[in-house]
């Protein structure tokens, strides 16, 4: 009785030419998906932390503007009959303003200031403060002394087309108040009622996705110009 042994083949070729080339182009789609994913999630997480930036330096500049222009008031002068207004200078390109105020957080005595808010060279917001120097009783001098700069936040965007003005001027019905070529004279200073703050932050003007923009109007109560909002 003959037994029969059947003994089975294995192939030792592997995997063919155009196995290999389909293995490899799902794993190059497969890649693909996933570094498009990790692309978009590290965009948006720079582009989530450059808002946040960008509106945490928006907020600081508004709220001291808003705080300062809130504090405005005219400067007695002596041998003068009618004070000085609270505006000492408004324009050049409304991005500058210069004006007295009733706001001391370093002294506990109650004395006037003169606060400048502009654009430097990078166009960082810039805060500029003279301290009042008491002349006599009840008048101040602003022209002595060192002042102290800050920055309030950085790269305020550039005005395009219509955009607002970083400082637009109203009058007390609420109507722009444009600056004169030669500039405000006091006459005009006197009749600035509030002033509308548009701060835009971004890095550039074409990062659109990041740019923050805050905008107030703020009213001048003590310059007793009733509005009509």
């Amino acid at each position: 009785m003959s037994r029969r042994i059947r003994v089975g083949y294995q192939s030792d070729s592997g995997f063919s030419l155009a196995e290999l080339l389909v293995a490899m182009a799902i794993f190059g789609v497969i890649m693909a998906i996933v570094m498009g994913f990790f692309a978009s999630a590290t965009r948006a997480s720079r582009e989530n932390a450059a808002i946040g930036t960008n509106t945490e330096s928006a907020s600081n500049g508004m709220n001291e503007i808003s705080r300062i222009l809130r504090a405005s008031t005219e400067n007695p002068v002596i041998n003068q009959a009618i004070d000085s207004p609270a505006f000492v200078s408004a324009g050049t390109g409304n991005e500058i303003v210069t004006i007295y105020a009733y706001v001391n957080l370093s002294s506990a005595a109650e004395q006037p200031v003169k606060v400048q808010f502009s654009l430097d060279s990078n166009r960082n917001l810039i805060e500029t403060r003279w301290a009042g120097t008491p002349i006599t009783a009840g008048y101040w001098s602003f022209t002595s002394g060192v002042p102290t700069t800050r920055t309030l936040a950085g790269a305020v965007i550039t005005r395009t087309g219509t955009n607002p003005y970083l400082f637009t001027y109203r009058a007390k019905d609420g109507t722009p108040i444009p600056v004169p070529t030669a500039g405000f004279t006091d006459a005009d200073l006197r009749t600035i009622a509030s002033i509308q703050v548009t701060i835009a932050i971004g890095a550039t003007s074409t990062a659109t996705t990041a740019i923050v923009t805050l905008q107030n109007t703020v009213g001048l109560p003590n310059l007793d110009i009733a509005r009509t909002l």
